[in-house]
């Protein structure tokens, strides 16, 4: 399934929904085959041994996280929703992606 795999080190920054808001990180990053059943099966199991560490999916990446899961790795998201909803109350920039991971 796996094609590439990386780590990389990333300065701590002050972007709401960034994986390195408030903290240096390590970035395990994963290149995949096309094959999304399978790949989501792994998701699966590779994020139960990550999130709980506190791991945060990078939002250009293939992830299964739940909204709620989300929702408790990104501390300024709830300003991040507000700030939605006052910009694009009508939703001319959401999809069904943001849907399924940010909600409201």
């Amino acid at each position: 399934m796996l094609q590439v795999s990386e780590i990389r080190t990333i300065a701590q920054d002050t972007l709401w929904l960034s994986g390195a808001y408030g903290d240096d990180m390590v970035g395990l990053h994963f290149t995949w085959i096309r094959d999304n059943d399978a790949v989501n099966a792994v998701l699966a199991a590779l994020e139960s041994a990550l999130l709980p560490l506190g791991a945060r999916p990078h939002w250009g990446k293939c992830f299964v996280a739940s909204r709620d899961a989300i929702a408790q790795m990104y501390p300024r998201l709830e300003d991040f929703r507000q700030l939605r909803r006052r910009v694009d109350p009508a939703r001319k920039f959401g999809n069904a992606f943001l849907a399924r991971t940010i909600g409201a």
